[in-house]
C-alpha cells in the first residue's frame, strides 16, 4: 500500500513519517496494517475471474478439438474411392486390349485351323460353317475326314488357305458374330461345289454315301450341286433295271473347281432270241409247203460282269482284314469262312461264318482297292 499523505480520520495533512496522527492521534501504522490484508485480499478476488476465464477459455478450445474428431473425414472417403475407380479403370483397359490380341483374327485363325484339322468331329464342326454361316451336318464332317484318311496332303493346303484367308479359296474366315459384344467372332466357312456326272445308265438315279440325292440334267448330263469338300460313296442305278448299276469313290477337293465323272456300267447283251416264223406258201402244183423263216430279235436287256476274284486279298483297316482264295478269313483276331454273296458293279455282300458258331452278312462298296462300309463308316484298302 503506497504512503498515506492524510488522516483517514481527521482528514490533517501528514508529513512523513509518525505512526500517529499529530493532530487527532490516529493510528497510522495500525490502519495501514489492516488495508494492507484488505488490499492484498482485493487483488486476489479480483485474479478470480481471470483465473476462471482461462479455465473457460481452454474448456472450450478442448471442445472444438472434441468437435473436429468426431467430424466425419469426408477427403479420406474421396481418396479411397478414387483409388478404387482408378484400379477398375485400369483392370478395365487391361481386358480390352488382352482381349483384343486374344480375341485377333490371327490368333482366331490359328485355333480354328487347329480344329478344321484335327480330324475330331465335334472340334470340326464347332469350328466350321457353310456360305450362309450355317452349322455343317455330320455326313459333311464325315466327307471331309474320309479326306484327310485318303490324303493326308489335303490337311497342309486347308491350313494354307485358312492362312491366305481369300475369299475366292474354298476355305476362308467369316464373321459370325461378337465375343463379349466388342471383339468379332470368326468361323471357317466352305464353298460348295458341284459335281458334274456322264453316264450311260439309263433312267439313272443317284446316291451320295447311301442317301438318294436330287440332280440336274444339262445337255446329257447330270450336275449334283452343293457338295463340301470331302470323299464320298457316290452309286448310280437304273431306276427301272436293278442290274444296272455303278458305283465309285469320288473325291471332291479344295481347288474350287467343280468335279466332272464317267460312270459307264458294262452291258452285255442278253443272247439273240431266235423266233421261227411257219409262211405257207402254195407251190405252182398248189400244193403247200412250210418255209421256216428264223428271225432274231436283240435284246436291249443289258446285264453285268462281276468278279469275285476281285475281292479276294488282304487290306488294311481297323481291324486288318484277309480274304484268302481258299474260302476262309481273318478279321482281326476272328476267323472262319466266307461267301461272297453278292459283287455287283461294285455293290458287295459277303457272309462271314465264324469257327465259334454263328454267321453274319455285311454290305459294302467296293472301288479302286477300297472296301467301304456305310454301317461301320469305315473302309479297308486292299495291298
Amino acid at each position: 500500500m503506497d504512503k498515506l499523505d492524510f488522516c483517514p480520520n481527521c482528514g490533517n495533512h501528514l508529513d512523513s513519517g509518525g505512526e500517529f496522527c499529530p493532530n487527532c492521534g490516529f493510528n497510522l501504522k495500525k490502519y495501514e496494517s489492516e488495508n494492507k490484508s484488505i488490499s492484498k485480499t482485493n487483488i486476489d478476488k479480483r485474479k478470480i475471474p481471470v483465473k476462471n476465464y482461462d479455465i473457460k477459455y481452454h474448456s472450450i478450445e478442448s471442445d472444438t478439438q472434441l468437435d473436429k474428431k468426431n467430424v466425419p473425414n469426408h477427403s479420406k472417403k474421396r481418396k479411397v474411392g478414387f483409388i478404387l475407380i482408378s484400379i477398375v479403370a485400369i483392370l478395365l483397359v487391361a481386358g480390352y486390349f488382352g482381349g483384343k490380341v486374344y480375341y485377333g483374327e490371327n490368333y482366331q485363325a490359328q485355333r480354328l485351323r487347329e480344329e478344321v484339322t484335327s480330324g475330331t468331329s465335334s472340334k470340326m464342326k464347332a469350328a466350321l460353317v457353310d456360305s450362309d454361316g450355317k452349322q455343317l451336318t455330320t455326313g459333311n464332317i464325315s466327307a471331309l475326314r474320309r479326306l484327310y484318311l485318303k490324303d493326308s496332303s489335303m490337311i497342309r493346303q486347308i491350313e494354307s488357305q485358312i492362312n491366305v484367308n481369300q475369299s475366292n479359296k474354298v476355305f476362308s474366315l467369316k464373321k459370325t458374330g461378337k465375343y463379349l459384344m466388342f471383339f468379332p467372332k470368326y468361323k471357317v466357312m466352305i464353298k460348295n461345289q458341284s459335281l458334274n456326272i456322264n453316264t450311260n445308265i439309263d433312267n439313272p438315279t443317284f446316291f451320295i454315301d447311301g442317301k438318294s440325292v436330287p440332280t440336274k440334267s444339262e445337255n446329257g448330263k447330270y450336275k449334283i450341286s452343293n457338295l463340301m469338300p470331302g470323299f464320298y460313296d457316290v452309286k448310280v442305278e437304273n431306276s427301272k433295271e436293278s442290274n444296272e448299276t455303278k458305283t465309285k469313290q469320288v473325291v471332291i477337293g479344295i481347288d474350287n473347281d467343280d468335279k466332272s465323272v464317267e460312270f459307264e456300267a458294262k452291258k452285255v447283251e442278253k443272247p439273240a432270241k431266235v423266233i421261227t416264223k411257219i409262211i405257207h406258201e402254195k407251190d405252182e402244183d398248189n400244193t403247200t409247203s412250210n418255209v421256216n423263216d428264223t428271225l432274231v430279235a436283240d435284246s436291249k436287256e443289258p446285264s453285268t460282269i462281276s468278279s469275285k476274284d476281285s475281292l479276294i486279298g488282304e487290306y488294311t483297316g481297323n481291324p486288318n482284314l484277309t480274304l484268302y482264295p481258299n474260302g476262309t478269313y481273318e478279321l482281326g483276331d476272328k476267323n472262319g469262312t466266307y461267301d461272297i454273296l453278292e459283287d455287283d458293279n461294285g455293290h458287295v455282300k459277303i457272309r462271314y461264318n465264324q469257327n465259334n458258331g454263328g454267321s453274319i452278312v455285311e454290305s459294302y462298296y467296293y472301288s479302286d482297292g477300297e472296301l467301304r462300309s456305310s454301317k461301320y463308316n469305315q473302309s479297308w484298302y486292299k495291298k
